[in-house]
């Protein structure tokens, strides 16, 4: 029942984050491919094919933290990977990373990194902080753990800032969903700092892409261009250019094995005001006679352009430039077993001691309860500051921050005010 949805992920290498906006992810339709410089645009291969519309920055857990040029603390999107990976890895790693600032910082147990399958170096971390961080700039060792750690806090903040003003989203009325190894480490603080009010991070974050590719609905999309004035259309040319679409799209469905009677179409289609270099995308009701979506057209246009821009101007020719269906078949039953069994974890105890850990709020380490996420169960809440640990990743729940379980044991934060918990 979340309409609008940030959709956060950081794993290793890379932070992405996608829009889904009246419960349907934002797409688009160009992409580049083999770009020569790392993430920037045009130095690639355009493709037209359809996708997830999402921004995409090299910060990750590997990620390298070093001083620039400007004599400023960098991370990314020079990544240590996962071999040699970290120097708290012990593998051969010489640069500190934010995984480094992380375990430094506390908000790691160098014990039960993966569950206690491979335990951490925290001195190793702090030796290639100090050298190739701190003692370059002359900094504390924390002020240089905590820089690393909120630089890439501010780095994504800022990518998803520019990506949903460019789309006309509104972070304060959305909720977050972090996953990745690294997601719930940073998430609560940078939905704090997009004002995001609610975040929530689902059992299993190291592997919630894997899951998501078998909870989603089979999907087949089509695009056509074909440039028409919308004046110029009958009811009958309109059915008569989305009918081989439809047709293209729902066979490739049934041919995977699916029942007919079961796939959903949608149609949809960029339109612009006539002599426009740039399009907006109108969803049109399946429940609409050809006759009735000509007839809503102007309207559903005006609509999705106000949306975007804060105007329209309903007496200007409109000209369809796109064709798109989409075909879906059913919703798996993944979603409905993707939960945590009661009595399926051998500890019984929520909370497992406490552990030192940096929160700017006091400037200091701030002596803080540990909770074993598996031992949490529907209804328990915990209030930051505080840190829940599983085996991929750990929750940093900042000052203030409310987490509460429920009865999917998803970890649902309502974040904080600044000052608020102090």
């Amino acid at each position: 029942d979340l309409p609008d949805i940030l959709s956060f992920d950081m794993g290793g290498t890379t932070a992405k984050g996608a829009l889904v906006e009246n419960y349907s992810p934002l797409r688009h339709y160009e992409l580049e491919v083999a770009r020569i410089h790392q993430h920037r645009q045009g130095s690639g291969l355009p493709a037209r094919i359809p996708d997830i519309d999402f921004i995409e920055i090299g910060t990750g857990g590997g990620s390298i933290a070093e001083v620039n040029e400007r004599r400023l603390i960098s991370v990314g999107p020079r990544s240590a990977g996962a071999d040699p990976g970290p120097a708290c890895y012990t593998r051969g790693g010489t640069e500190a990373t934010l995984t480094d600032a992380n375990l430094a910082l506390g908000y790691l147990d160098p014990e039960f990194f993966l569950g206690g399958k491979m335990p951490l170096d925290r001195s190793a971390a702090e030796t290639q902080i100090l050298r190739t961080v701190a003692e370059p700039l002359g900094l504390e060792f924390l002020r240089a753990a905590w820089g690393i750690h909120e630089i890439v806090n501010e780095d994504v903040a800022r990518a998803f800032r520019v990506h949903a003003s460019e789309r006309g989203f509104d972070y304060r009325k959305c909720t977050m969903i972090a996953f990745g190894g690294s997601g719930p480490v940073h998430a609560l603080r940078i939905a704090r700092k997009l004002s995001i009010p609610k975040v929530v991070l689902p059992v299993a974050a190291g592997v919630m892409s894997a899951l998501g590719l078998l909870a989603s609905p089979l999907s087949f999309e089509v695009v056509r261009s074909h440039r028409a004035f919308l004046n110029d259309l009958d009811a009958n040319a309109f059915d008569d250019l989305f009918r081989p679409l439809v047709t293209e799209a729902a066979g490739q469905i049934t041919a995977a094995g699916l029942d007919a009677g079961k796939v959903t179409v949608s149609r949809r289609l960029d339109m612009r005001y006539f002599g426009q270099g740039h399009e907006v995308e109108v969803e049109i009701s399946p429940s609409l006679l050809p006759e009735e979506a000509l007839a809503a057209l102007p309207t559903l246009f005006a609509d999705a352009y106000s949306r975007v821009y804060s105007i329209s101007f309903l007496d200007a020719p409109l000209e369809i430039v796109n064709w798109k269906v989409e075909a879906t078949g059913p919703a798996s039953d993944m979603s409905e077993r993707y939960r945590v069994q009661p009595g399926s974890v051998a500890e019984d105890i929520s909370k497992k001691g406490s552990r030192a850990a940096w929160f700017p709020e006091y400037d200091r380490f701030i002596d803080s309860p540990v909770y074993n996420r598996y031992a949490l169960t529907p209804g328990d809440t915990v209030v930051g500051p505080a840190l829940i640990e599983e085996t991929e990743s750990t929750c940093v729940v900042g000052v203030g921050d409310r987490v509460l379980v429920d009865d999917r044991y998803n970890l649902v934060a309502d974040i904080a005010a600044d000052g608020e918990g102090i």
